[in-house]
């Protein structure tokens, strides 16, 4: 029992269990020391195993801890490694991505390329080239040994050198080579990378086909642009709530409109009155083709044509409205219309007017030669025989004066041409036909000013005699006639208006106020008005008319304006 205090200070924790150890051994020591010794020995044992499974626990713990702590780095440096690639993947995503962008902007396949070529060295590669065949475009980004000769080089397949530090792939697009890309790396290139690089071509192939699609449809979009906005003839295109999506140059300086937006009913007023016609076209396709006179001076005739855009989806989804200014062409039409009947005329009048004048002159020397027999033998009753005699000679008269007025109408109506001051010609005009404005209670007023044209005065006169008797025989009781001269340098012509308030001209007249024979009075010939349109067309110039019933009618006439200082030369 002598060694036991050596061990008490081990036993320390254990002491519970060792204070009743102590207590059994004290019992078994009274009446057995040899197995109290033995108990002992044991009981050490014990401890000394105890202690050892308690180390065993304490370098688990810390080799757990080591563990532990090793796991942890080594999945850091794992978690960096893939924290790394993801990066890189990122970065490739992105450019990919970069790729599929280019073709929504309007880009050039040069600033494409040149994109290209930054993205691949800015994904960590040394050097890289692209050549597309489309366009001759060779873009070259960062250091690239023999670059020269790889660009050279003709491939159809993916290509490695240099131990897998460059790669040429080719640029394929529907079974066409559009060119190729070059990649060098200071470090030999994986597999991945490759496959990589591969997938990025294959973008960049369907990038360049895209964007030359884009840019075709770019092209086919100016052209088209370009061509409406060139030809002299109005273009509109309404949506379906007839909303004004495209308007052309032409169709804004018809309309003399500056917006290229609003709705049409709102915004143009001629459209208002057509807006169950353009309805029609949206609820049944019906299109549509009318002449408008437009309330210009002088007037204008404008053919409109509208037409429906058919969708997808069986629906029309736009009106297509064609405006075109058709005044010259009515004028030229007219003009052809009224040579023609004129060349009848004139055909008519050239077989006939033989035939009439000689028969017209047997009349006329027959009834001279009664007049003098009924003078000789009846003497003091004679009165009433000689009235009917005066009757045949005053008709034969008037018929000669009709088959002249018909000669004189298929004549040229040039005999002198020469400067002619309008003014001039106006004011003696004025002064042949006031007396019979005085007459009829007609007051004609004045605002000229000089202005000059060539051609044949004594016609010009005649010309607006006839418009100044019509506007004085147009007046009823009494009233006025306005004429004055405008000259427009802009243009190079003159202008002359003949206005009275007389009785008007009914609109179905209107078109057929210059045709030959047409006329409204008892007495008349229906020539005036023929005459006086062959004199203005002999000229050069046009003629205009405008009248409403009860307020009277305007004549426009135009003529080539004659500058002395530069046509005279």
């Amino acid at each position: 029992m002598s060694f036991i205090p050596f061990f008490l200070f081990s036993i320390n924790r254990y002491s519970n269990f060792f204070y009743g150890f102590v207590f059994i051994e004290m019992i078994v020591s009274s009446f057995n020391p040899n197995l109290s010794l033995g108990l002992i020995l044991i009981f050490f044992s014990f401890i000394e195993i105890v202690k050892y499974i308690e180390k065993i626990e304490e370098e688990k713990e810390v080799f757990k801890l080591n563990l532990a702590k090793t796991i942890d780095s080594e999945i850091k440096r794992e978690y960096e490694k893939l924290e790394l690639k993801l990066q890189t993947a990122y970065k490739k995503l992105k450019e990919l991505f970069k790729l599929n962008s280019y073709i929504v902007k309007e880009i050039s396949l040069d600033n494409m390329a040149e994109k290209v070529v930054e993205g691949l060295v800015n994904l960590g590669y040394s050097g890289s080239f692209i050549i597309l065949n489309n366009g001759e475009i060779q873009k070259k980004e960062g250091f690239f040994p023999n670059y020269k000769i790889y660009i050279n080089t003709q491939i159809s397949t993916v290509s490695v050198f240099e131990d897998n530090k460059v790669v040429l792939i080719p640029l394929i697009g529907e079974n066409e080579n559009m060119g190729m890309i070059g990649i060098y790396s200071s470090t030999p290139l994986t597999h991945e990378e490759i496959e990589f690089l591969m997938t990025y071509a294959n973008t960049i192939s369907t990038s360049i086909a895209k964007t030359n699609f884009l840019l075709e449809k770019i092209k086919l979009r100016d052209l088209v642009q370009k061509t409406i906005e060139s030809i002299d003839i109005g273009i509109i295109v309404l949506n379906q709530k007839f909303e004004i999506e495209l308007i052309n140059n032409s169709a804004k300086n018809m309309l003399k409109k500056e917006d290229e937006s609003g709705d049409v009913f709102d915004t143009i007023r001629i459209f208002k009155d057509l807006e169950e016609d353009l309805k029609s076209i949206i609820n049944h396709r019906k299109s549509f083709d009318i002449k408008l006179t437009v309330s210009e001076n002088p007037k204008k005739v404008w053919e409109i044509k509208a037409f429906p855009i058919v969708g997808q989806n069986n629906n029309v989804e736009n009106i297509v409205l064609i405006l075109e200014d058709i005044t010259k062409k009515e004028e030229m039409e007219n003009q052809i219309l009224q040579s023609e009947k004129l060349a009848v005329i004139g055909r008519l009048v050239a077989g006939i007017s033989h035939e009439v004048r000689n028969p017209l002159a047997i009349i006329n020397q027959s009834a001279y030669s009664l007049k003098r027999k009924i003078l000789k033998l009846l003497k003091d009753n004679s009165a009433e025989y000689l009235e009917i005699i005066g009757r045949i000679e005053r008709n034969v008269a008037r018929a000669n004066d009709i088959v002249e007025r018909l000669l004189n109408f298929t004549k040229p109506y040039y005999s002198k041409v020469e400067t002619v001051n309008i003014k001039e010609v106006i004011e003696e005009s004025i002064n042949l036909a006031s007396l019979q404005a005085k007459r009829s209670n007609v007051n004609i007023s004045k605002k000229l000013k000089d202005a000059y044209i060539k051609g044949d005065k004594n016609s010009l006169v005649q010309l607006f005699i006839n418009l100044f008797i019509n506007a004085i025989e147009a007046i009823e009781d009494s009233g006025n006639v306005d004429v004055k001269v405008l000259v427009n340098k802009k243009e190079k012509k003159v202008i002359i208006k003949v206005k009275d308030n007389g009785i008007g001209i009914p609109s179905q007249h209107l078109d057929k106020i210059f045709e030959p024979f047409f006329t409204t009075k008892e007495k008349g010939t229906g020539l005036g008005l023929s005459v006086s349109y062959r004199i203005v067309e002999s000229h050069g110039g046009k003629i205009y008319v405008s009248s409403e019933e009860g307020k009277g009618t305007e004549f426009t006439i135009e003529f080539p304006l004659y500058n002395e200082e530069t046509d005279g030369k």
